[in-house]
């Protein structure tokens, strides 16, 4: 077989065909095939290389977490850098295919192929390059969130999601700038000149972005709550999920999410539920009239001792009668609850089973009747 390939003519590979020798043609097609076949692999390589820069943690542990992050981008970038490398074997070739547009019998436009193809896959290049590094971002994000969770460092975990978010944030408008520069060929630093001179019209199209984003780190910095606690601002009720450098997510105890933005929370009285050690609640039941002061003032003393002898609620509880209305009046009971309550003890469930011990015991009375309403 050696022999056989010693004895072929191979001077057909310098022959030329529409600019281009055979060897070229062969070139091309060879680099073509094996980026179709090997891309996966050498992404697959490159990805677990990538993700031991991030820390010193095992690859199957997070191996799952790393191809979602890293294999598309980086698998991506690969294709397009091999595929310039084939195409580029036949740059005389397409040097000599050009577009040319003419306007009024003069010639304006004369774009050559080369130099189309070489813009298209610098601008492809810059943009999955990006991605590999927003990516690279998320990941890194991923292990630290991880770290910082297992360590209850409630500040890290608080701090992460921006820094995360301006990272790549940043990336992406220096990506812009580059892909302005290098592709389209604009004068960078006469637009950031020209950008300079429209910053007061910019800033005041965008003050709430810019208020927002300057309230984030007003949060960060004063604490005035961090990630996991509950806060309330008026009516919203919530856990904070998440501070980004816009708004904040709230989670409701019955699963909905509010998005408050960052400057209501600065500018307004914000309630830190999770710096106190219990949790006031109210129900407000409305009875008929035609009750004796005695009767009600026996009704109030067991309501007292029942709440106060039923777990996990703690002193005082209180039952006072009030608002007067034209056929019913008002008891309303405070009672308090532990903050927070135990692990195998839920809200919502506490309180429903008080509002039924609540109900029996005025219902239980003959000479009241049954309440109008409780809330």
């Amino acid at each position: 077989m050696p022999h056989l390939l010693l004895n072929i003519d191979w001077s057909f590979l310098d022959h030329y065909y529409m600019g281009e020798t055979a060897a070229n043609f062969l070139r091309f097609a060879g680099i073509a095939l094996a980026t179709l076949l090997l891309k996966k692999p050498l992404a697959a390589l490159l990805t677990r290389l990538s993700s031991g820069l991030a820390a010193r943690y095992s690859y199957m542990q997070h191996k799952t977490a790393i191809r979602e992050m890293l294999f598309k981008p980086i698998e991506r970038l690969l294709q397009t850098v091999l595929y310039f490398i084939a195409v580029n074997q036949l740059d005389h070739l397409l040097a000599k295919i050009a577009i040319r547009h003419t306007i009024g019998g003069k010639e304006k436009i004369n774009l050559k192929l080369d130099d189309i193809t070489d813009h298209i896959f610098l601008f492809l290049f810059i943009v999955f390059l990006t991605q590999v590094f927003t990516r690279f971002t998320d990941f890194v994000y991923y292990l630290r969130m991880g770290k910082a969770e297992a360590e209850h460092n409630l500040e890290r975990q608080q701090l992460l999601p921006l820094i995360k978010e301006i990272s790549k944030l940043t990336m992406w408008i220096l990506s812009g700038f580059w892909i302005l520069g290098s592709v389209f060929h604009i004068n960078i630093p006469a637009l950031i000149t020209g950008l300079g001179i429209g910053g007061v019209a910019i800033a005041l199209a965008g003050k709430e972005t810019v208020e927002n984003f300057f309230a984030a780190f007003t949060i960060l910095t004063d604490k005035p709550f961090q990630t996991g606690d509950t806060i309330k601002l008026g009516e919203v009720e919530g856990v904070v999920e998440r501070i980004g450098f816009r708004s904040t997510r709230l989670r409701n105890a019955d699963g909905s999410a509010y998005i408050v933005p960052n400057q209501n929370l600065v500018s307004q009285s914000v309630i830190n539920m999770s710096m106190r050690d219990n949790r006031l609640i109210k129900i407000v039941a409305n009875l008929k009239y035609g009750v004796g002061s005695a009767t009600l003032k026996k009704l109030t003393e067991e309501i007292k001792k029942t709440l106060t002898a039923t777990p996990p609620v703690i002193t005082p509880v209180e039952v006072i009668v009030e608002t007067f209305d034209k056929e019913t009046f008002q008891m309303v009971i405070y009672y308090h609850l532990p903050h927070p309550l135990p692990d195998d003890l839920k809200l919502n469930t506490v309180k429903r089973e008080i509002n039924l011990l609540v109900y029996d015991i005025i219902t239980a009375s003959a000479t009241i009747g049954t309440p109008v309403g409780t809330s």
